[in-house]
């Protein structure tokens, strides 16, 4: 697996995800925040927080990405961006094409700004979703909100980024970093995980009990227009007694039978997982078993609904500024001095 930062933002949650990040950097500050790897620098200025300029500055070092990414083929490929500034947000249509074509599977977790950032990075979020919806049957998106995780964490940003790290490796290695070598009546292997989460299309991840409520998403939600779906339940490696894993496995298969319906039109897959549980969701206090799912090629049209009310706020806001622009052009124009008499 191949992990990528681009943008300051980005390339702090590649270097917190993986020890040896390919880092990707068009402004000198960034680059020496992470003097520690090695830094691919496209250029010192940065792009301003503008989504044109960085869109530029990628463009013209077209020939640079294709060399970096050469030796990057037939790969797992996971990129971290941001969605709010100018540098990582312009680069993810053009990084996505280069590594599609050499039959790279891609996954984008991006990260959109909180409603308080106002513009520019709402603008460019919407530029950059936009430049990437044509590429959704093919590329996996991850959509993680700042405006909801700033208010869950209460401003702590760094609790923000190791809760974004965190729901991705469970994403990616949920079989290689949080299961143990038990008996599963229902076993689930990597090649089926890497199906669904590089599926194509919008990626969500939900960890409710499902015993108790219905799944809950990040940004997406389960109906019969979802393309792939992956559910887990994990049952406590300590537990050896074989009735309590079967009379476990028959609550598993009614519960997946429910979600199976949800969605109708689906590849749905399910497992079961051995680990030693330390937190389960359950309100009610179970502690021997938890559920996970996984879904990719989420309903666009509920996407499309969220992302509007970001696009809207941004086109307003952008509108607003264009007027005030104006205004100050005509009160610095020659004429004033006509005007001061």
């Amino acid at each position: 697996m191949i992990v990528i930062g681009t943008g300051n933002v980005g390339m702090l949650l590649a270097t917190m995800f993986d020890k040896e990040p390919l880092l990707l950097s068009t402004a000198h500050q960034d680059t020496i925040n992470f003097k520690n790897n090695f830094v691919h620098t496209f250029s010192e200025e940065g792009a301003g927080k503008n989504f044109r300029i960085g869109l530029q500055i990628w463009q013209n070092n077209y020939e640079k990405l294709q060399e970096i990414f050469e030796y990057v083929v037939n790969e797992k490929v996971v990129i971290f961006s941001a969605l709010g500034g100018g540098s990582g947000s312009s680069s993810l249509n053009l990084i996505s094409k280069i590594l599609l074509e050499q039959n790279n599977k891609v996954l984008i977790i991006a990260i959109l700004p909180y409603k308080k950032e106002i513009n520019p990075p709402l603008a460019n979020s919407v530029q950059a979703i936009n430049l990437l919806l044509p590429l959704l049957p093919k590329v996996s998106i991850m959509l993680f909100d700042n405006n909801g995780l700033r208010r869950d964490f209460s401003n702590n940003w760094l609790s923000v980024n190791e809760y974004i790290v965190h729901k991705v490796d469970y994403l990616l290695n949920l079989l290689i970093n949080h299961s143990i070598d038990e008996y599963s009546p229902i076993t689930l292997d990597q090649s089926e995980l890497d199906s669904v989460v590089f599926g194509g299309g919008f990626v969500d991840y939900s960890d409710t009990f499902l015993e108790e409520r219905g799944p809950r998403f990040e940004y997406g939600s389960l109906d019969k227009s979802t393309k792939n779906c992956l559910m887990v339940m994990y049952i406590d490696s300590r537990i050896k007694n074989m009735k309590k894993i079967y009379d476990y496995q028959s609550l598993f298969m009614e519960l997946s039978s429910k979600i199976a319906t949800r969605v109708a039109n689906a590849r749905f897959i399910p497992g079961i997982i051995r680990s030693e549980i330390a937190f389960s969701n359950s309100t009610e206090g179970v502690k021997d078993r938890a559920y996970i799912i996984i879904a990719s090629g989420l309903n666009i049209d509920r996407y499309f609904k969220k992302l509007s009310k970001i696009r809207d706020i941004a086109i307003e806001k952008a509108s607003i500024y264009i007027e005030i622009q104006k205004s100050s052009k005509l009160i610095d124009s020659k004429e004033n001095k006509v005007l001061d008499i």
